[in-house]
């Protein structure tokens, strides 16, 4: 079956700024990122990370 988590701060920042880059890095919506990105890794199951442009950023970003 699948597994539910409770995400980490880390990881909703991490989907939060991921959504941010594909709205086109607008800014003023950082509520609305956290929060969806919050709700789609709390209802979710527990998956691997995405292969996205955006996990990409992310990833070279945070290094």
């Amino acid at each position: 079956m699948f597994e539910r988590r409770e995400p980490s701060g880390e990881d909703i920042a991490r989907r939060a700024y991921e959504l941010y880059i594909q709205r086109g890095g607008d800014h003023g919506k950082d509520v609305e990122d956290w929060v969806r990105a919050e709700r789609e890794l709390s209802d979710g199951p527990r998956a691997g990370p995405a292969k996205t442009r955006a996990t990409q950023v992310v990833r070279k970003a945070s290094n």
